[in-house]
């Protein structure tokens, strides 16, 4: 019985239970889905009775070759260390939308209206939208953005008919950072990935992001004042020089062919190299920059 009400509260928190006629809710013209996978941190949202008193929420994504999304949704209940939630529902992109609208499931056959309503080019920031204007949550690749990001976010979100009163701040863990950590001197930072028959890498240089595939240069573009300064803070929340130290979360690469991944970052004319890690995996401490970097490719 305690299972039928907690599955029936998902289904009318998610669906809901009224018949009424919403204004359309435009969603972005089109998705990369490739760009789109990853960690999104929620910012803020206007929360479903799941989120009331959720710390450190978390949304992953990973596309499964069968073409749905993979979600995992994390946080810690009631505090910054209470105990760790995961939900797992599964995303089904809706046909001719441009991955643009899903439709979520965490109980079947029901799928939730899932909506991405708002993406910036670089794929770091996004609001997800539900025609109802019941739900909607602001995410990002980062824990935490600027004021001002943040309050064109909020406009944003009124902007598509919801009432940003009851916007809900997310709190976020975030590593208290060192003085030695407030300027690190980083010369050139290198991601790459390999397995059979393929390879990526990415090069931040001098302000500039280059990303190649295959060896061949895909993508170069010179990082603006707004992606330098959420570069500069995720690094600033590193200790580079410990890179080499961190433990793998897992090895997957050594016999089911995921790419073999590392990361390479030279500060003050020393080079720091990462363990090799999976590419979807890496050290929790390389998250953050590891998302960033893969965000910006295209």
């Amino acid at each position: 019985m305690r299972v039928f009400r907690f599955t029936l509260l998902i289904i009318m928190a998610l669906t809901g239970v009224a018949c009424n006629t919403h204004a359309p809710m435009p969603a972005v013209d089109s998705v990369d889905l490739d760009r789109f996978m990853g960690d999104w941190y929620v910012i803020a949202n206007i929360p479903t009775f799941l989120e009331k008193d959720a710390y450190n929420p978390v949304e992953s994504y990973q596309r499964d070759a069968d073409g749905t999304i993979a979600t995992t949704f994390t946080f810690n209940d009631g505090s910054l260390d209470g105990e760790q939630k995961i939900y797992r529902p599964r995303g089904f992109v809706v046909e001719n939308s441009n991955n643009a609208i899903w439709g979520m499931q965490f109980v079947w056959p029901i799928k939730a209206d899932y909506r991405i309503v708002y993406l910036d080019d670089n794929y770091q920031q996004t609001i997800i939208g539900r025609t109802s204007r019941d739900y909607v949550w602001i995410m990002a690749r980062t824990a935490q953005i600027s004021d001002q990001d943040y309050g064109e976010l909020v406009s944003q979100v009124r902007s598509l008919g919801y009432d940003t009163a009851l916007l809900q701040r997310a709190v976020h863990k975030i590593p208290k950072r060192s003085v030695s950590l407030q300027a690190p001197s980083v010369e050139n930072i290198e991601y790459s990935a390999i397995t059979r028959g393929k390879s990526e890498r990415v090069v931040v240089q001098k302000g500039r992001y280059s990303y190649f595939l295959n060896d061949k240069k895909m993508f170069q573009t010179m990082l603006t004042k707004t992606n330098l300064n959420v570069l500069a803070t995720i690094l600033a929340g590193l200790d580079v020089a410990a890179i080499e130290d961190l433990q793998a979360p897992s090895k997957r690469y050594q016999f089911d062919g995921a790419m073999v991944t590392s990361l390479a970052i030279k500060s003050e004319g020393k080079t720091h190299r990462s363990v090799t890690f999976d590419d979807d995996n890496p050290p929790e401490e390389l998250k953050e920059l590891v998302n960033y970097l893969l965000g910006m490719r295209f």
